[in-house]
């Protein structure tokens, strides 16, 4: 069973229409999928183009030649008949794609589930929207499906990230800070480290939190806007493998490829001058989505999109439990290049875990 139909009227004033076809082939060929075009025309030149279309991808492109007498409201229904796939999405030829067109996808509840209907929702609102953009394009080969995450609550238990929170806890407990602000770090290592020490912390993630937690003041928002914190009014933040989440709509977010963009340009706004930003997020070799579970980041990535504000002073990487740091405070932007490129080129496997610390400008 495939992942999706396609089911297109096709009229006589369907001009254009294998490139209707091309275009769904350019925007989701990264997904299993076929279509079906229920074609109402006798114009001999849309039926030889319908032709052409079918011999070019016989495997996922099927017509249905109905003629014109078909009432309109039940052409799709036609159509429908000749699917393989539990989802459907109905266009007309020619329509515009858009996020609300995506949003109609249709289903057999009695075949799929909500949970795998809206991550395929998802998926599509991703490709859809990552058309233009060449980093973190969406490869089938690297799905790694998290279909539920959406339902938990921010208190939710991950150990994978053990080392990286008792590090940066440290490093927070060292600079004698009293009071840190923080986005969507894990409950259950990082924040309860702080708190044991002492230290208080304002949390803001999109999920809800049901629990009371002494120390612990919660704003639940969306990172990527922030709107209710000032310019320059926090002190100190952290955000530890959080950004790599941020427009995936693992957790219930609106799609966004540059949702990780976004929230680290808020991060900037709302810090104070000479304020610090304890940061990690997954880095590797390569660099790329893993849909919908993260983003792996090139190192030197995460420098580029912050050096609109912010000055490194030291990075941080695990691999395979072993911790190497480097002091960056005095250096140079292309001696800064130069470590970062350096370590991922020849250091990092396909999935380490980078901490950087930044001070604004």
């Amino acid at each position: 069973m495939r992942e999706l139909s396609f089911v297109i009227s096709c009229e006589d004033n369907s001009q254009g229409i294998s490139e209707y076809v091309n275009k769904l082939f350019g925007l989701f060929g990264e997904i299993d999928f076929e279509v079906i075009i229920v074609n109402t025309s006798d114009n001999s030149l849309i039926m030889d183009e319908l032709m052409e279309i079918e011999k070019t991808a016989p495997d996922k492109v099927a017509i249905v030649n109905c003629g014109d007498d078909i009432e309109e409201n039940k052409i799709y229904d036609v159509g429908l008949q000749y699917t393989n796939s539990a989802c459907f999405l109905l266009l007309q030829s020619g329509e515009v794609l858009s996020s609300k067109k995506i949003s109609e996808l249709l289903y057999d509840k009695s075949l799929i589930g909500e949970d795998k209907i809206r991550f395929l929702q998802t998926k599509l609102e991703y490709l859809f929207q990552s058309a233009e953009e060449n980093r973190f394009r969406y490869l089938k080969i690297n799905d790694k499906a998290c279909i539920t995450d959406y339902k938990d609550n921010a208190e939710n238990i991950n150990l994978h990230y053990f080392f990286q929170d008792i590090y940066v806890a440290n490093l927070v407990y060292k600079s004698g800070i009293k009071h840190i602000y923080d986005i969507g770090s894990r409950i259950d290592g990082y924040i309860s480290h702080l708190l044991s020490m002492g230290i208080g912390v304002t949390m803001i993630d999109i999920r809800p939190l049901k629990y009371k937690i002494d120390g612990l003041d919660f704003i639940q928002g969306n990172a990527t806007e922030l709107e209710n914190i000032e310019d320059n009014s926090i002190q100190y933040l952290s955000c530890l493998h959080a950004l790599d989440h941020f427009g995936l709509g693992r957790y219930g977010e609106p799609v966004d490829v540059n949702g990780w963009k976004k929230a680290l340009n808020q991060f900037i706004r709302v810090l104070k001058p000479n304020g610090y930003l304890y940061l990690s997020v997954p880095i590797g070799n390569v660099e790329r989505v893993e849909f919908n579970a993260h983003r792996i980041f090139a190192p030197q990535t995460i420098v580029d999109c912050a050096s609109c504000g912010l000055h490194i002073i030291e990075f941080t990487y695990f691999n395979d439990g072993k911790k190497t740091t480097f002091d960056l405070s005095r250096a140079t932007s292309e001696e800064v290049k130069e470590v970062l490129e350096h370590t991922q080129l020849t250091m990092l496997g396909l999935y380490d875990c980078g901490i950087f610390v930044f001070r604004k400008e």
